[in-house]
C-alpha cells in the first residue's frame, strides 16, 4: 500500500476509540512502504489503561526493529500497566533478524493486544496470539461494532501488507501497474514519444512508488525509445532499485553498454528476460560482455511472446516479491489481458491526444460484452498538480 493517506500523531493522553487507534496504526504502517520488503508494513499504537494515547511506531526498514518494539521502547513499566496495544498484523512468534515481538510483549504488564490480521506466515499464524494469552494478556483480532467502518478498516488492513499477503497466500510476485495517460486514454504517440504526459508532481510520486516495490518492469520498446535510467530520484528517499526488461529476442543485449541502465544500475540489479529457446545464442553474447545483466530465460507462448506467468515465477525464484510494471502500452496491455495485475495506479493529465495518432494502454484487450468489463475495486483518488490519479485492486 502506498502512503496515499496519513493521520497526524495525537497529543499524549488523547482518548482514542478502538477504531481510531487501528486507523492510526494503519497510517503508521504506511510510513515504512519504501524500505521494509520482503517484510510487511506494520504499524502499532499504544493506549494507556484509560484509553489515552501514549505512543505509536512502525516497521521502518527490513532487518530493523518491528513496529511493536518502536512503539513501546520509550515507555516505562508503570506507563504500560493495563495498557492496550493495537497492531496491524499479529505480533511475530519466531526469532529472525529481530526478537519475537510476542515474547517481548509477554514480559510487559499489558492488559490487551488487538491485531488487525492473523499473520499468514506459518512461523506465526496464531502462535503470536497464543504466546500473549499464555502470559495472561488478552489477544484478539480487531472488529468494529459498526459494520461499514469494520469493512473499511479491514480493507485498509489488507492493503497495508497486500504484497506480503499475496506472497504467502499465492507464492507469487505481487504485480502493480502504473500508467500515465491523457483524458482520452492515450499513453504515447504512434512514434513512441510519451515524455511528458503528466506534470512534475505526478512524476515525483512515481519515484516514491518505485521505492515501494522490489523492481520496475518495462518492455524493450520503452528502452529503445526513451533510453531511461529507471532509478529512484526522490527528494527524501535514497534507495537503489532493481529493473526488469522484457526483450524476448535479446535484441538490445548487444547495445547494453550504451544504455543508461548499464551505467546507473549494478548488473546484479538488472534482469533481462529473454526466450528460453534462444538460450544458446544469448549465452554466447553474454560470454563476450563485461558486466552483463542477469539473464532470465522464459518460456514462450504460441506466437513467440514470453509467457508472463512463467516470467513472474522465474522472478519469484530469483527472490523478487513485488514488481511495478511501468510500460509501454503493449507490456501493460499484456499484463492486464493475462489478469496478472494486482494493483493499478492510473495517472491522467488534463490533455487530449486523440486516438488517431496515439496509442492506448489497453489496445490489445478485447471485451465482447459489458459483463466481461474489468472492475477497479476499492478505488481511491489523489490529485498531483493538475493531474488526477486513481488506484485500486484488479
Amino acid at each position: 500500500m502506498e502512503r496515499i493517506w496519513h493521520l497526524p500523531t495525537p497529543e499524549r493522553g488523547t482518548k482514542l476509540s478502538s477504531s481510531q487507534a487501528m486507523k492510526l496504526a494503519i497510517s503508521e504502517a504506511s510510513k515504512g512502504a519504501p524500505r521494509v520488503s520482503p517484510n510487511p508494513m506494520v504499524g502499532a499504537v499504544v493506549l494507556d489503561a484509560q484509553g489515552g494515547f501514549l505512543s505509536c511506531g512502525y516497521h521502518e526498514f527490513y532487518g530493523g526493529p518491528h513496529a511493536e518494539v518502536n512503539a513501546l521502547k520509550n515507555l516505562s513499566p508503570e506507563e504500560l500497566r493495563g495498557a492496550h496495544v493495537f497492531v496491524t498484523l499479529e505480533p511475530c512468534a519466531h526469532e529472525g533478524k529481530t526478537p519475537s515481538c510476542a515474547k517481548t510483549m509477554a514480559k510487559l504488564p499489558l492488559k490487551k493486544v488487538t491485531f488487525g490480521l492473523i499473520d499468514p506466515n506459518p512461523l506465526v499464524a496464531g502462535q503470536g496470539a497464543e504466546i500473549l494469552r499464555a502470559a495472561g494478556i488478552e489477544a484478539e483480532v480487531f472488529s468494529s461494532p459498526n459494520a461499514e467502518e469494520d469493512h473499511d478498516i479491514k480493507i485498509k488492513l489488507e492493503e497495508a501488507c497486500e504484497a506480503f499477503l499475496w506472497n504467502f497466500r499465492q507464492k507469487k510476485v505481487f504485480v502493480a501497474l502504473k500508467m500515465a495517460s491523457s483524458l482520452d486514454g492515450q499513453v504515447a504517440l504512434r512514434s513512441g514519444e510519451s515524455q511528458w504526459i503528466t506534470g512534475p508532481e505526478s512524476r515525483e510520486y512515481v519515484h516514491y512508488l518505485r521505492a515501494c516495490y522490489d523492481a520496475i518492469l518495462v518492455g524493450k520498446g520503452t528502452i529503445e525509445f526513451d533510453n531511461p535510467s529507471l532509478n529512484i530520484r526522490h527528494p527524501t528517499i535514497e534507495k537503489k532499485n532493481k529493473v526488469i526488461v522484457i526483450d524476448a529476442e535479446a535484441e538490445l543485449l548487444s547495445r547494453f553498454s550504451d544504455l543508461k541502465l548499464s551505467k546507473v544500475h549494478a548488473s546484479a540489479d538488472l534482469f533481462w528476460c529473454v526466450a528460453a529457446e534462444i538460450k544458446e545464442r544469448v549465452d554466447k553474447v553474454v560470454a563476450e560482455m563485461s558486466g552483463a545483466p542477469q539473464i532470465v530465460y522464459v518460456k514462450t507462448n504460441v506466437g513467440g511472446d514470453l509467457d508472463l506467468q512463467d516470467l513472474l515465477a522465474q522472478l519469484y525464484r530469483q527472490g523478487l516479491r513485488s514488481v511495478m510494471v511501468e510500460g509501454g502500452a503493449m507490456t501493460a496491455s499484456s499484463f492486464i489481458d493475462d489478469r496478472l495485475v494486482n494493483r493499478l495506479y492510473m495517472f491522467q493529465a488534463p490533455i487530449i491526444m486523440g486516438s488517431g495518432g496515439s496509442r492506448s494502454w489497453t489496445e490489445t484487450i478485447r471485451i465482447s460484452s459489458m459483463n466481461e468489463k474489468i472492475h477497479v475495486k476499492n478505488p481511491r483518488y489523489l490529485t498531483f498538480g493538475n493531474d488526477f490519479m486513481i488506484t485500486g485492486t484488479l
